[in-house]
């Protein structure tokens, strides 16, 4: 006969278990591209942790960037990954100048 301990474990008394932060969290999942209309971080910033084919109401506006984590990101110019594309590296952040500033559509994970 086995003796089955039926008691549940609060996830935070598990030993390795602990609560994460969006930033700590999007850093273990590869990172976070954020995003703005406004150059230096202003004019409504988002987060994104996935690849967006559109950038809804953010398309050809975006004007600044941060990469969070170890993985870089593209940046198109058409929906759906066309168009001309820019490389995010890991760990930068700055206004988008040129061709680049609010012009971009759609963004993925490198």
């Amino acid at each position: 006969m086995s003796n089955i301990n039926n008691q549940t474990q609060d996830l935070y008394s598990i030993e390795l278990v602990q609560d994460l932060d969006h930033e700590a969290a999007a850093t273990v999942s590869g990172g976070t591209l954020y995003i703005s209309k406004g150059y230096n971080g202003t004019g409504g910033q988002i987060g994104l942790n996935k690849g967006y084919t559109d950038l809804g109401s953010y398309k050809n506006t975006v004007s600044w960037y941060k990469v969070t984590g170890y993985k870089g990101w593209y940046a198109y110019t058409g929906k759906n990954y066309t168009g001309k594309y820019y490389y995010l590296k890991p760990g930068s952040q700055g206004n988008l100048g040129g061709n680049a500033n609010n012009n971009i559509e759609s963004v993925l994970p490198a």
